[in-house]
């Protein structure tokens, strides 16, 4: 019997000690493309969200490829309760034991004890996101709750990880800053289905966000982890994030 072809790596490495996970194709129907993001630091291996699926395969997997395991998990933060950020956390909580760290605002819903409030059923462009529209009106399909065991706020750290609370998106969305080098924003900055300033109508407080978004452009990253889409890194990223928002908000 022949050997079967292995699939393609769930992810890559940035650069060393910094992966980002998440699928390659079929994306629409795992998050929108979710991105989960992986942290080397020493003794400590943290995860920034958890991506769509419950069974974290993914993420299981692309940690066996690389030579670790899911049991070596120590920390995992969470941007913000939305399911493509939270599918997988309860599997991989049960496997490591790691500590599980959000905001305040969002540990109830991660725990499954309230309910996300309610996206904007508009704009109806662009087309792809309806049906992200009318899932998360309807909170379906439901994450599995776990508990956190952590509430983070601003200027708190996880290991190299710094902490920045950025509301608008959600009231106690998070970013987090590593080495000063990288940025991993949550659904602030989008990559897909386009580069952007988040999805149109999926912010709860837009005067909120405005002031979110302009903070982190601001802090010029080289690399910028989003929560939906492919990373962005180079010499040219902090000027491709201040065409997002060229101005202060006023």
């Amino acid at each position: 019997m022949g050997v079967l072809p292995r699939r393609p790596l769930p992810g890559y490495a940035i650069e060393p000690g910094l992966h980002t996970i998440g699928p390659l194709t079929d994306g629409t129907r795992q998050g929108g493309y979710s991105r989960a993001y992986l942290l080397e630091d020493g003794d400590r291996l943290t995860l920034v969200d958890t991506l769509f699926d419950t069974d974290a395969y993914m993420i299981i997997e692309y940690l066996l490829r690389i030579g670790r395991s899911a049991h070596e998990l120590t920390d995992i933060v969470i941007t913000h309760a939305h399911r493509s950020h939270l599918g997988g956390l309860a599997r991989l909580k049960k496997l490591s034991g790691a500590t599980v760290w959000a905001h305040d605002r969002e540990a109830d819903i991660i725990a499954g004890r309230a309910s996300a409030k309610h996206v904007s059923l508009l704009p109806l462009r662009p087309f792809v996101l309806m049906p992200f529209r009318v899932l998360s009106y309807l909170h379906r399909p439901p994450h599995v709750p776990c508990e956190v065991d952590r509430r983070l706020g601003e200027g708190d750290t996880v290991g190299t990880l710094k902490v920045l609370h950025v509301p608008g998106h959600t009231p106690g969305h998070l970013a987090f800053v590593w080495r000063d080098r990288a940025m991993f924003v949550g659904d602030a900055i989008l990559t897909w289905p386009t580069f952007g300033p988040g999805w149109p109508g999926f912010n709860l407080d837009e005067q909120e966000y405005e002031r979110s978004l302009w903070r982190l452009v601001t802090m010029k990253p080289e690399i910028v982890g989003p929560g939906h889409g492919p990373p962005l890194s180079g010499a040219g990223t902090p000027a491709q994030l201040m065409t997002l928002f060229p101005q202060p908000p006023g």
